[in-house]
C-alpha cells in the first residue's frame, strides 16, 4: 500500500499546508480543521507538526500548497499540467522550489508515520496568482476555508505523481484565477 492516495474521503478533516523551503525562516503554513490555531514553521518543525497531528488525531485529508504532478512532452521535455497553470508552471521558477519542497516532505513524514496508518488522501492546493504577498500562514488557512470553492482541476493524461510514494496523480485545486 502507498503512504498517500488520490483518492479523497469526504468525512476526513482538513489538514492544510503552505509548503515553503528555507533554511532558517518560518516559511510554512499550517492549519487544521480541528479546532488548532493556524502557525508558522521552519520546514523540518513543519513535518514534525504534521507528523504528530497525523499520529495523535487520525488520518486528515492532506492540502499541500506544493507541485504534486509533472507532465512531459514525448521528447522528454517539461512543460505545464494544463491550461489552469499557464504562466506558473511546475518546472520554472517558483515551481521547482515546491517540487523539490514536496519531494523531502512526503519522504520525511512517510519515514516517521506509524506503519499502521492508512493511505492518507493527498491534492494539490495551487495557490498563485495573488494580487499581494500573503504570510505563509494567511495561505495554509485559505487553503482549508475556501477548500470547498476551489476550482478543481485534473492534470493532464500522461501526468505522472512526484514520487511513488503516491497511488496517483492528486487533484489539483486552484484558488485564486489568473487576472
Amino acid at each position: 500500500m502507498k503512504r498517500y492516495t488520490n483518492q479523497l474521503e469526504s468525512d476526513l478533516p482538513l489538514l492544510a499546508v503552505d509548503l515553503g523551503y528555507s533554511a532558517r525562516t518560518r516559511s510554512c503554513g499550517v492549519a487544521w480543521s480541528s479546532g488548532a490555531d493556524v502557525q508558522s514553521f521552519e520546514f523540518g518543525e513543519c513535518i514534525d507538526a504534521v507528523a504528530q497531528q497525523l499520529s495523535s488525531i487520525g488520518r486528515h485529508t492532506l492540502i499541500l500548497e506544493a507541485v504534486l504532478s509533472t507532465y512531459h512532452t514525448p521528447q522528454g521535455n517539461p512543460t505545464i499540467r494544463g491550461d489552469f497553470e499557464k504562466g506558473r508552471g511546475w518546472y520554472h521558477g517558483p515551481g521547482v522550489t515546491t517540487f523539490a519542497a514536496a519531494l523531502r516532505f512526503l519522504s520525511e513524514l512517510d519515514r516517521i508515520l506509524p506503519n499502521n496508518l492508512r493511505a492518507i488522501p493527498l491534492l494539490e492546493g495551487f495557490l498563485s496568482y495573488k494580487p499581494v504577498r500573503t504570510a505563509h500562514s494567511e495561505d495554509a488557512l485559505r487553503l482549508l476555508v475556501e477548500f470547498d470553492h476551489a476550482e478543481c482541476f485534473e492534470a493532464l493524461f500522461g501526468s505522472e505523481p512526484i514520487c511513488d510514494l503516491l497511488d496517483g496523480v492528486p487533484q489539483i485545486r486552484r484558488y485564486n484565477k489568473p487576472a
